[in-house]
C-alpha cells in the first residue's frame, strides 16, 4: 500500500549553474593505513575559514541585556516624549520600559491573553499603534485573535492613575472579521501621516489561497484597510475615508486601500516621506517587498512575487504592480516587513528600506527612485528569528527577535575586501584534507558516524570535526554538545550511481558548518566531474544524476543548499549542532580497518571539558538506521550499506527518524506551527500529534487529523512525510522521500492505540 505515497520528483529550474554528469572512476582510493582512528587530539589550524566568502557591513548588537520577552512581534513607542518602549508578546501581553540599557524591569501594561487566540503560530496579539494624538487623549489601538476564529481592532486608553498601565475595561471594538483559518492574520496596525488607520490583513490562511480572497473586493482579506477611527459611520465602530480608491464601487469594501496580498507581516510608514511599505510573505518560492499605493493591487493569488503562480495558467494582468524585490527561498524562507531608517546613527543608510528573513536571520537595504528598485543589498547575516523591526521616537531602528531580546544593527569593523580575497574558494584550501582527490583528510580531522543519519535523497555521508587548539567541547548527555569557537564540521555526501547494488558511489558535495566568532555558518563545495576538487557554491544548484535501479534507470535531480538553506535547519533552538550527541554519537565506528565506540574515542582523546562518568553501555543510543553513512569498513557486508526495512523496535526507530528529520522545528520553541514537540523523549501525549487539527491546509481525507491512532494513511503526518511538492515534510532540500521512514512511520502509527479519556 505505500505504492500510493511514491514520491513524485519535484523539477525545479534555478537559472545559472547546470553541469552534465558524467561517469567517472570513484574518487574512494585511500587505502587501508593512511587513514585511521586517531590515537591522540591534534588540533587543526582553521583560521583561514574564520571570515565570510561575502562580508556583510553590519552586524547584530543585543539591548536591554536584563530584560527577555515572549515571543515579542511588535516594539515601538508614541510621540509623547517620555522615552518610553513598548514591546507586544504574541501570547497576549503588551510591556512597557524606560528606553535606556540598564533597564531592568518591563511593567505589563496591557493583559489581554484570557481572550488572545494562540492556537495557530500565526495568531496572537500581533498589533500595536498609538493614536497620533496620544499624549493628548491616551488612546491606542491593538489587534489580536480570539475565539471563535476571528481578528479584532480594539481601542483602549491609558489608566488614569498610572501611565504605565492600560485601562483594561476602556476596550472599544473598532471591527471584528471572521478568519476561516489559523494562519495568514497579517495583523499589522499603522497610523498614516494623514491620521487615518491602516491594517493590514492576509488572505485567510490556507495555502493556494483557496477562496481566492487575494484578488476579491468583496472581502477584507487579503488588503491593506484604511479607516477614520475618530467618526463612526452607521453601524461601523469606524468611518470609511471618502477618497479611499473603492469607495464609489458596489463590488468592492470601501476600506480597502491596496489588495492582492498574501500576508503581509508587518507594515510601516517612512517618517520622512508617508511612503508605505510591507513585507508579503510567499507560499513556495517566493519572498517579495512591495511598496503600496492607493488602488494597487500586488497580484496574490495570480502571482508570487513577479511570476506566475500557477505556471499553466500566467497572469498577463497589466494592472498588476511588481514587488520592488523579491528573493527565492534559497535566501529565506519567511519575509519580514520592516521600516525605512531615519536614525541618527547609521547616516549613510538614511532612505533605505531595511528588511529581513524570519528563518535565515538575512537582513537587506533596499533604495528605490519610483518604481525601480537601485540596490538591494543583503547587509547583515543576524542569525536571528527576527519578527519585526521597530523605530525609538528619534527613528532609531530596533529589531525584535523570537529568542526573547532586542537588537540593533552596528557596523562592523571589519577589511571587507581581505576578508573575501582570503575565504577558500576551493576545499583544497581549507587546510582540512590531505588530498582532495583521494578524499583524505587533514591530520587531526576526527572521523565520526551516527545511529540515525538525516534522510538526503539516497546520498550516504562520509563526517570528520576538526577542533582548534586549546578548546573543548561541552558534554550533555541529553541536549546537545556546544562546540568552541573554531571548530569545523566536515560532511561529504556521495551517491551510488547504482542503487539497486549498491556500487560506485560518487562524491556530490561537501559542505562545512563552521564555529566562526560571527556564530555558526554554512558553506557548500561542489565537486568537479573528474573528482579531483571541489568549488565553494555560489547560492544553490540543482543537478541531474542518473540512477540505475532494479526497475531501470532514470535522472534523479539533486539539490545543492545555499548557506541561507543550512542555516534554515542549524538554528539557535535546534542547538546549531544536529547530529552530534550521546544519542547518535553512541555508535561504533568502522574506519578502515579499525573499530572503537566513538563516545569512548572521543573521550580517549580527552576533546572533553569533564571525562566522561559514564561507560557508552550505559548511555542511551538511537537505534541503528542501518543507511546513511558511507561505509569506510572496507567490508562489503556492513550492515550500514544495507537498503531494506530498518530491524528493531519499531516505536524507537520511529521517534528517532522524527527526532532527527523533522523536530529541528518541530520543537519547543520551533519556527514550525501548531506548539508539535518530535524530539525523541517527549511524551507522546503531549507532543500535540494525536487527534490534532492539522494547520496550514490538510492532504489527508475528512476525518484526518496530525496522527490517527491505528490508521497511518488519515495521519497527515505521514502523508506529509512522503509527499514532495508543497507541505513537504521536511520542507527543504529534498526532492526525494524516505521510503523507509515512510514505512517505520506507517507501521508506528497503525500500532497506536486511541488514546483513553
Amino acid at each position: 500500500m505505500i505504492s500510493r505515497l511514491n514520491v513524485v520528483m519535484v523539477a525545479v529550474c534555478l537559472g545559472g549553474w547546470m553541469t552534465s554528469f558524467v561517469a567517472a572512476q570513484s574518487a574512494n582510493q585511500s587505502q587501508s593505513g593512511t587513514q585511521q582512528i586517531p590515537q591522540d587530539f591534534s588540533a587543526v589550524d582553521t583560521s583561514h575559514l574564520m571570515q565570510s566568502p561575502d562580508p556583510v557591513p553590519l552586524e547584530k548588537e543585543r539591548i536591554f541585556p536584563n530584560l527577555k520577552f515572549q515571543r515579542p512581534v511588535e516594539v515601538t513607542s508614541p510621540e509623547d516624549g517620555t522615552n518610553r518602549l513598548f514591546v507586544v508578546e504574541q501570547e497576549g501581553t503588551i510591556r512597557v520600559f524606560e528606553y535606556r540599557d540598564d533597564v531592568e524591569n518591563a511593567e505589563l501594561f496591557l493583559d489581554l491573553h484570557d481572550v488572545t487566540l494562540r492556537k495557530g503560530n500565526e495568531e496572537g496579539l500581533l498589533g500595536l499603534a498609538f493614536h497620533p494624538k496620544f499624549q493628548e487623549n491616551g488612546q491606542f489601538f491593538v489587534y489580536y485573535s480570539t475565539q471563535p476564529r476571528t481578528s479584532v481592532v480594539s481601542r483602549f486608553t491609558v489608566s488614569k492613575d498610572n501611565p504605565n498601565q492600560a485601562d483594561r475595561q476602556s476596550e472599544e471594538i473598532v471591527f471584528k472579521l471572521d478568519q476561516p483559518f489559523s494562519n495568514h492574520n497579517g495583523g499589522s496596525i499603522r497610523f498614516g501621516p494623514d491620521g487615518y488607520l491602516y491594517v493590514g490583513l492576509g488572505d485567510g490562511g490556507d495555502a493556494h489561497d483557496p477562496f481566492a480572497n487575494g484578488q476579491n473586493l468583496e472581502t477584507l482579506l487579503g488588503s491593506i484597510l484604511r479607516i477614520d477611527v475618530d467618526r463612526k459611520d452607521k453601524g461601523r465602530g469606524y468611518a470609511i475615508p471618502q477618497d479611499n480608491p473603492f469607495v464609489e464601487r458596489e463590488d468592492a469594501r470601501g476600506e480597502i486601500w491596496a489588495y492582492g496580498l498574501r500576508n503581509p507581516w508587518r507594515i510601516s510608514f517612512d517618517r520622512e516621506n508617508g511612503d508605505l511599505w510591507t513585507g508579503d510573505v510567499g507560499q513556495n518560492r517566493f519572498e517579495e517587498v512591495n511598496r503600496i499605493v492607493k488602488g494597487g493591487n500586488y497580484g496574490w493569488n495570480k502571482r508570487e512575487g513577479m511570476h506566475s503562480f500557477e505556471p499553466q495558467s500566467p497572469a498577463k494582468e497589466t494592472e498588476l504592480i511588481d514587488p520592488l524585490a523579491e528573493y527565492f527561498r534559497n535566501e529565506g524562507i519567511s519575509v519580514t516587513g520592516g521600516v525605512v531608517y531615519r536614525g541618527p546613527t547609521l547616516k549613510e543608510y538614511d532612505g533605505a528600506y531595511f528588511y529581513a528573513d524570519y528563518v535565515s536571520g538575512n537582513v537587506w537595504d533596499l533604495r528605490a527612485d519610483g518604481n525601480t528598485t537601485t540596490s538591494n543589498r543583503r547587509v547583515a547575516e543576524t542569525g536571528l528569528q527576527i519578527s519585526a523591526f521597530g523605530e525609538d521616537q528619534n527613528g532609531e531602528m530596533l529589531l525584535c527577535s523570537f529568542d526573547g531580546h532586542l537588537y540593533r544593527l552596528t557596523k562592523r569593523d571589519i577589511d571587507f575586501k581581505a576578508a573575501k580575497k582570503n575565504f577558500p574558494q576551493k576545499l583544497s584550501e581549507t587546510g582540512l584534507f590531505d588530498s582532495v582527490a583521494k578524499n583524505i583528510p587533514a591530520q587531526g580531522v576526527i572521523p565520526y558516524e551516527l545511529n540515525m543519519p538525516f534522510w538526503s535523497d539516497y546520498t550516504v555521508k562520509d563526517r570528520y570535526v576538526a577542533l582548534p587548539k586549546d578548546k573543548s567541547v561541552v558534554y550533555h548527555e541529553r541536549d546537545q554538545w556546544e562546540f568552541p569557537v573554531g571548530t569545523v564540521f566536515v560532511k561529504t555526501f556521495w551517491m551510488h550511481q547504482d542503487r539497486a547494488q549498491l556500487e560506485d558511489p560518487r562524491r556530490l558535495e561537501t559542505r562545512l558548518l563552521v564555529h566562526s566568532p560571527d556564530g555558526w555558518q554554512g558553506y557548500t563545495y561542489v565537486y568537479h566531474d573528474d573528482q579531483s576538487e571541489a568549488t565553494l557554491l555560489e547560492g544553490s544548484a540543482l543537478k541531474p544524476l542518473p540512477i540505475k535501479t532494479a526497475e531501470g534507470s532514470f535522472e534523479q535531480r539533486y539539490y545543492f543548499p545555499s548557506r541561507s538553506d543550512c542555516m534554515a535547519c542549524h538554528t539557535k533552538e535546534a542547538g546549531f549542532v544536529l547530529g552530534l550527541n550521546s544519542r547518535q554519537m553512541n555508535h561504533p565506528l568502522d574506519y578502515h580497518g579499525q573499530r572503537e565506540n566513538q563516545l569512548a574515542m572521543l573521550n580517549r582523546l580527552n576533546v572533553f571539558t569533564q571525562p566522561l562518568s559514564n561507560n557508552a553501555e550505559e548511555i542511551e543510543r538511537f537505534p541503528e538506521w542501518q543507511f546513511g553513512n558511507l561505509d569506510r569498513s572496507n567490508d562489503p557486508q556492513h550492515v550500514e550499506s544495507a537498503l531494506e526495512t530498518p530491524q528493531g523496535e519499531t516505536t524507537a526507530l520511529a521517534r528517532a527518524w522524527l527526532d532527527v528529520n523533522c523536530a529541528v522545528c518541530h520543537r519547543p520553541d520551533g519556527i514550525a506551527p501548531g506548539k508539535r514537540h518530535l524530539q525523541f523523549h517527549a511524551d507522546l501525549a503531549k507532543m500535540n500529534l494525536l487527534n490534532q487539527q492539522p494547520l496550514q491546509g490538510q492532504m489527508t481525507p475528512p476525518g484526518g487529523t496530525v496522527v490517527k491512532p491505528g490508521q497511518p494513511y488519515l495521519s497527515e503526518l505521514l502523508i506529509r512525510a512522503a509527499h514532495r511538492g508543497v507541505r513537504q515534510m521536511p520542507p527543504l532540500a529534498s526532492n526525494v522521500a524516505d521510503p523507509r521512514g515512510i514505512e517505520v512511520l506507517r507501521k508506528w502509527i497503525e500500532q497506536m492505540e486511541q488514546p483513553t479519556e
